[in-house]
């Protein structure tokens, strides 16, 4: 962006006639020049590589069907999310679990034993099918190196 040349502050360049904070006429002047962006990235150099934004479908199929592990997280770059994630709901589906496993063992409440961690893990997969939901509706959703996801 110019910046006026009587405050140095700057200024958009479609503000060329007035300068919005001094009100000096013609800011920029018949000098200025915009900045050739080959000059600071070199297209055909090796190193070159442009950023591929992730895929907002595909985070939301990973939370789906592998959410309950956080690879979701991992997908978009959030590494320390994703560790977090996963730690919590298979402490969620193990507590759960063998807690109605004890209430068969002590006759309270009678299920089989598969059925026993059917159950939180039903309801921790019901938590990742809404996520994903939430995955493909919101639009401004972005990954860990500030990215939108496309």
């Amino acid at each position: 962006m110019p910046n006026c040349r009587n405050c140095k502050r700057e200024i958009s360049r479609f503000d060329k006639d007035v300068c919005p904070h001094c009100g000096t006429l013609d800011p920029i002047g018949d000098g200025y020049k915009t900045r050739d962006m080959t000059s600071f990235v070199d297209p055909m150099h090796p190193d070159y590589k442009l950023y591929k934004s992730k895929s907002r479908k595909a985070t939301a199929i990973l939370c789906l069907f592998l959410g309950f592990l956080g690879i979701h997280n991992f997908y978009l770059g959030f590494a320390k999310k994703g560790w977090w994630e996963a730690v919590i709901s298979l402490l969620i589906i193990n507590v759960f679990g063998l807690g109605l496993c004890l209430l068969g063992f002590f006759k309270i409440f009678v299920l089989p034993y598969v059925i026993c961690y059917l159950i939180p893990f039903g309801l921790v997969f019901l938590f990742f099918a809404l996520r994903s939901i939430h995955y493909f509706v919101k639009d401004s959703l972005i990954d860990a190196s500030g990215e939108f996801l496309r």
